[in-house]
């Protein structure tokens, strides 16, 4: 009845002991009609055996809504730089099933409701006003109350990052409630490299980046705020420990076009 028209991306997770985990990408036609269908769905193939088979627990949600959480602080000319990468994705692609949820550390250089008030995020989008020091840890936990939905994702996100227009399907599809929360691994691009040039290199030790569902994320307690407040670093590596106890298992994925732009940490935040 079907039959392979093209294969859009393949994705391997192995596993030495017990064998291999696939991510397909696929589009299939129709014998009898000019249809084609998508099929993109976690397969599994136990080791020393040729035979495939669906993995139990692990189907996506194809209709999940995703909270795009967004610390800021000052900053303006990178916030519009997300909204129009933001645009650009959903325009391309249909998908418009998402909220952005922006904390803002009272911000002088933007206004931040009027740049949120185009047509496609004057609806999708909330924003919560905290004041004093940029405090992470603090601005994505007070983010995430606000996403009541325990069937809905929370996509940890930040400023000075490309959004490939996949990138919400790839979020989806690499996050599963109870048993997969998704950390992309980022291209950190080089100074002075473009995103066409793509000079750099991928952050294995970066863990910021992040999504998982709302149940999961109050099953872990969120970001620790207590011991990571205005400081850099570590906040991600805490919150990797503690959604590796749950136990959720990680997917790490190089994400082609998901790149960090370079640029200065002097007189930025605090």
């Amino acid at each position: 009845k079907y039959f392979l028209k093209k294969i859009h991306k393949v994705t391997q997770k192995p596993d030495e002991k017990t064998g291999d985990r696939f991510l397909l990408n696929l589009e299939l036609g129709s014998k009898n009609t000019s249809q084609t269908f998508r099929l993109s769905e976690h397969i599994y193939q136990p080791k020393g055996n040729h035979n495939l088979c669906l993995p139990d627990g692990l189907n996506w949600n194809k209709s999940a809504k995703i909270y795009i959480v967004l610390p800021v602080k000052e900053q303006g000319n990178w916030v519009h730089y997300f909204i129009e990468q933001l645009t650009y994705a959903s325009l391309a692609t249909g998908d418009n099933n998402f909220h952005v949820v922006v904390t803002d550390f009272e911000s002088k250089d933007i206004d931040i409701a009027k740049a949120f008030q185009t047509p496609l995020l004057h609806s999708r989008h909330s924003i919560v006003t905290l004041r004093g020091k940029f405090y992470k840890t603090l601005a994505l936990n007070v983010a995430c109350q606000l996403v009541s939905n325990p069937n809905d994702i929370i996509f940890l996100f930040d400023l000075h990052i490309d959004m490939p227009v996949d990138l919400l399907d790839h979020v989806r599809m690499n996050t599963i409630a109870g048993r997969l929360a998704y950390f992309p691994i980022v291209g950190r691009l080089n100074c002075g490299s473009t995103s066409e040039e793509h000079q750099g290199f991928w952050q294995w030790n970066g863990f910021g980046i992040a999504s998982m569902y709302k149940s999961d994320w109050e099953r872990f307690g969120g970001m620790n705020a207590q011991e990571y407040k205005y400081n850099w670093g570590g906040e991600d590596w805490d919150l990797l420990d503690r959604v590796m106890q749950l136990p959720l298992e990680v997917e790490r994925i190089r994400h082609p076009g998901l790149y960090h732009h370079y640029h200065k940490k002097k007189a930025k935040w605090n």
